[in-house]
Order: C-alpha cells, then sequence, then structure tokens
C-alpha cells in the first residue's frame, strides 16, 4: 500500500474498529445507520486515491526536485576555478556535483571538500577499473579480496571527512561499455562485499546509489537491470542514466522527450523500490533546432515535478563533441541557458 494511500485512510477513519465490525456483518441496524455516511465517504476517497496513484509514478505536485551537475576533476585546485566558472552562470547553487574517480586513485577528501564549500554534495561515480587499465575485469578480483585494502581505506577516509557523500558504485552495469558490465552476478556480490567493509568501519555517512542505464545492452532478461539490484538493506538510492541523443547522432537515434524516456524505469522502480528515492542520475540533450532544448528543458521540468518519487537529477554538463559525441552544455545556446535557470536551477518556489 502506498504512502499517501495509507495516510488518506488513516485520516478518514478514526473509527477503524467499528467498521472492521462491519465488514464481519456484526453491526447493528443503528450502529450501521450511523456509520453509513463515514462508509460512503470513505469508499469515494478510496476511490479517487486509487484513480490519483494508478500510474504508479505521477501526482500532482509543486516540489522543486534537487538538482545537480557533472564537473570535470582535475585535481582540487583546478577544480576550483572551473567548478566555479561554470556555476557562476546558474541562477541558484546545485544540490549535487558529480565526478568520475577509478580504483587506482585514493578517496578524493579535497574535491568533496572543494564541492562543500560550494554549498553542494558530492557524488562520487566510481568505476570500477584503473585508467590504464580499463579491459582487465576487478569483479572477480574484488570477490577474491584483492581490493578489500582499498575499500577499507576509502571508508576509513570517508568517514574521516564526516559530511554527505553519495557514493555511485560501479554505475552502467547493465551495459557492454564498462569492463564490470554484463555480469549481475558477480556484480551483486561485488557491491555486497564493498559495501560490508564500509560498513564495519562505519562510515554511515556514505550514501550508496544503485545506478542503471535507462536500457540494458545485449537486451534480454538475462541483463535485466534488476538483476543486479543487490537487496534494499545495501541501497539508499535507485538511480538510473539516460539522454536525449536528438536526430543527428546515430541512424537509431531520434529526439525523444525526458517523459518518454524516463517514464517506464520510473513506473517500475515505484513498483519494485517504493521507499526509496530516485535519482536521475545522468541525462542530457543536445540542441537541436532553433529552440528545441530550451523547449524540452522546460517540459523535462514540468514532467519531473509530477514523479514524487524523484528527489534529484544530475545533468552532465560536458561538451563531447571531441570525441564523436554531442554538446550536452546547458549554455549550448543561451536559450538552454535561460531555460534551465527558469526552471530546475531557479530559486526554491520560482519553477516553472
Amino acid at each position: 500500500m502506498r504512502r499517501g494511500f495509507r495516510h488518506v485512510v488513516s485520516q478518514a477513519l478514526p473509527v477503524g474498529a467499528e467498521v472492521r465490525t462491519a465488514y464481519d456483518g456484526c453491526m447493528t441496524r443503528r450502529s450501521y445507520r450511523t456509520f453509513l455516511p463515514v462508509l460512503i465517504i470513505v469508499t469515494a476517497v478510496v476511490s479517487w486515491s486509487c484513480a490519483r496513484y494508478s500510474s504508479g509514478i505521477r501526482a500532482k505536485s509543486s516540489e522543486h526536485p534537487d538538482w545537480g551537475v557533472y564537473q570535470i576533476y582535475w585535481g582540487s585546485q583546478r577544480f576550483q576555478g572551473k567548478l566555479d566558472d561554470a556555476l557562476s552562470t546558474f541562477a541558484s547553487k546545485p544540490d549535487y556535483i558529480m565526478y568520475y574517480r577509478d580504483m587506482g586513485r585514493p578517496f578524493p577528501a579535497d574535491g568533496i571538500q572543494v564541492i562543500r564549500d560550494a554549498g553542494a554534495t558530492a557524488i562520487i561515480s566510481l568505476e570500477l577499473w584503473r585508467w590504464h587499465d580499463s579491459k582487465t575485469r576487478q569483479l572477480p578480483r574484488i570477490l577474491a579480496g584483492e581490493w578489500d585494502a582499498f575499500f577499507r581505506k576509502w571508508a576509513t577516509d570517508a568517514k574521516r571527512f564526516r559530511g554527505r557523500v553519495l557514493l555511485r558504485f560501479g554505475f552502467e552495469f547493465n551495459g557492454d561499455w564498462f569492463s564490470w558490465g554484463g555480469e549481475p552476478e558477480l556484480f551483486v556480490e561485488a557491491w555486497r562485499r564493498a559495501r560490508g567493509i564500509f560498513d564495519d568501519v562505519g562510515a554511515d555517512n556514505v550514501e550508496w546509489v544503485w545506478a542503471a542505464n535507462i536500457t540494458s545492452h545485449p537486451g534480454g532478461p538475462e541483463n535485466d537491470m534488476h538483476r543486479y539490484y543487490p537487496g534494499d538493506a545495501l541501497v539508499d538510492w535507485v538511480a538510473v542514466d539516460g539522454y536525449n541523443w536528438g536526430d543527428d547522432h546515430e541512424p537509431w537515434h531520434t529526439w525523444t522527450s525526458f517523459e518518454k524516456l524516463f517514464e517506464s524505469p520510473m513506473r517500475e522502480f515505484a513498483k519494485r523500490y517504493p521507499s526509496k528515492p530516485v535519482m536521475i542520475a545522468e541525462f542530457g540533450c543536445p540542441e537541436g533546432d532553433d529552440g528545441q532544448k530550451a523547449a524540452w528543458i522546460r517540459a523535462a521540468y514540468r514532467t519531473a515535478k509530477h514523479w514524487p518519487q524523484l528527489k534529484a537529477l544530475v545533468w552532465f554538463n560536458l561538451d563531447k563533441r571531441r570525441e564523436g559525441e554531442l554538446n550536452f552544455r546547458i549554455d549550448s545556446s543561451p536559450e538552454s541557458l535561460q531555460a534551465f535557470n527558469e526552471t530546475f536551477a531557479a530559486s526554491r518556489g520560482d519553477g516553472g
């Protein structure tokens, strides 16, 4: 039973015991007359509530979702300047700033402090490889205990840092572009081992983000994203990454709305993980035709506000044209920047 539904019923039925007796067929004629109006009201309220929540995800909401951006990390000193430049274009400070880290590097306390000083919370996307050795499969080595010391040092340093940190461990595991992808059983056991070390150390300021790709590659039930789920007790956030690639990137890509991209996983998360906050951990959109990106951003914001389980979104704020991909920067045009500043980055209560 959904939380909102339970709240409605509990408020409408202060005399629950009497109503249960009525269902048992034991209520007197006088009591039945007394409580008949209550039963009619309850029936109407329940019918309205069921209709409201029938989609599993949509509800009227004016809540402004938290927002964040990806910012490349090049060491704390350079990172400070780059981050200041990026954030100066926004109408408000982001709630989250995300960057990547591989398993060949220490816990990035300096970078996290820069993010904290900017008034945001860090999301560290931990790649389960070394950047100079991206082909070696590390999942079997994690299970063999070869990375235990690494995880213990990270956990110890994170605990010492004390501030809130989100760890996006082995993201996009259901894709075939990372060496840790495509092995759900091994991934689950690796997650459990690493999470167990953090718990043993007492690094309870670290929140674990389980982040799938929006589609599985390869497809098929054996690579379904949910096979990679390590269990509610070991996951703090459920998340998904997805992009509108537009019409001009690959022949199979077409311009896709935010709602079409994310409605299916949002519905599935509501059904499978109703108690978990949801994050869209990476999303973005190219410029498209005149005004197309700005309109996409505004429509995305309107949609996001109607998904109450969605608590945070992180825009992939990077121009990747040098790598043969697309310019996902928010400020790829003045119109797109204005749209973002009037929606996601607007001051609380000002989003349109």
